[in-house]
């Protein structure tokens, strides 16, 4: 494959989208840290939202870990694929045995570029194409992984938003109930069974607002991580696309030679061609017309026959 028809193109390694990933999440952590009891200014409020409902902000924090290394992972694939493509550039080696074994993003193109390299020819436009079509169709499919893990974070927030809403209309009812019963009892012991009864609507309320924290804070959190990989994978297909059109064949030979393109040739053609389209335009309308004119004649002599008829019979 030529080498001097290549594209000197700088594929941008997807460190710095990782570092900002990294810094996001410090930010993330060091607010948590503030609202923790183990902060110089110590606070339960975030450890009491996660005791509301431990189950289900477990889970929610659960899914979350999972995200967070899902979208590290999505933007770190990245580098091994420009580690092969810069190897595969600087490699003198006419058998390329000593380049390192393509990662599966890239499979299909290094399957493709060494077989076009054996060859010493260039890739077609439609290889290209492929390559380009595959590995934009596998970001896709990774990315949608992640977009799934934002929505169940939202989706999990809901459910313990209606959950807690649920157990706190049944609270109030059974609250309500227990005023009923103690109607005929003494003051203190209707307010001291009213505050005892309170708790119940208290705690549906503490689960669904600490549900809906830790599910739309989660999502807050992927989406930042999706959005930088995201990035990361767009910056690695643009440079590739870049780099693969200066290695795409543009020009395709002719098994009976290189023909010189003529002007005049082409003009005189034209011009031929326009004359025949132009003479068969015009025998077309003058048929048209001759077969408009003799049924134009034949109405004409039925209109003086009825007319004739017509005198006769007066």
């Amino acid at each position: 494959m030529a080498r001097s028809l290549e594209r000197s193109v700088k594929f941008i390694r997807p460190g710095r989208y990782i570092m900002n990933m990294l810094l996001f999440l410090m930010v993330v952590g060091a607010v948590v840290y503030y609202l923790s009891p183990w902060s110089p200014q110590p606070t339960p409020l975030l450890l009491d939202a996660f005791n509301a409902n431990p189950a289900l902000n477990g889970l929610i924090v659960g899914v979350l870990a999972i995200g967070v290394i899902y979208n590290l992972r999505q933007a770190g694939v990245i580098a091994p694929a420009v580690r092969w493509v810069e190897a595969f550039r600087e490699s003198v080696d006419p058998g390329r045995s000593r380049l390192p074994r393509a990662p599966g993003l890239i499979n299909a193109m290094s399957k493709l570029l060494l077989d076009a390299d054996t060859r010493s020819s260039r890739i077609s436009p439609e290889s290209s194409r492929a390559i380009l079509d595959s590995i934009g169709t596998r970001m896709d499919e990774g990315r949608e992984m992640g977009r799934y893990i934002m929505n169940l974070l939202v989706f999990l927030g809901l459910l313990g938003t209606f959950w807690g809403l649920l157990e706190t209309v049944n609270a109030v009812a059974a609250t309500i109930n227990g005023l009923a019963n103690t109607a005929g009892a003494a003051p203190e012991d209707a307010v001291s069974q009213l505050i005892q009864n309170l708790r119940e609507p208290l705690s549906g309320m503490g689960t669904a607002f600490s549900s809906s924290l830790f599910g739309l804070g989660g999502s807050l959190i992927i989406g930042f991580l999706d959005l930088q990989a995201g990035q990361a994978q767009n910056r690695f297909y643009a440079d590739l696309e870049d780099w693969l059109a200066g290695m795409t064949e543009t020009v395709r030979g002719s098994s009976n030679g290189d023909k010189k393109f003529n002007s005049d040739d082409f003009d005189g053609d034209l011009a031929a061609a326009f004359d025949a389209a132009l003479a068969m335009n015009t025998e077309t309308q003058i048929k048209a017309q001759a077969g408009q004119m003799a049924e134009l004649k034949d109405e004409i002599r039925a209109l003086n026959k009825t007319l004739i008829r017509f005198g006769g019979g007066e």
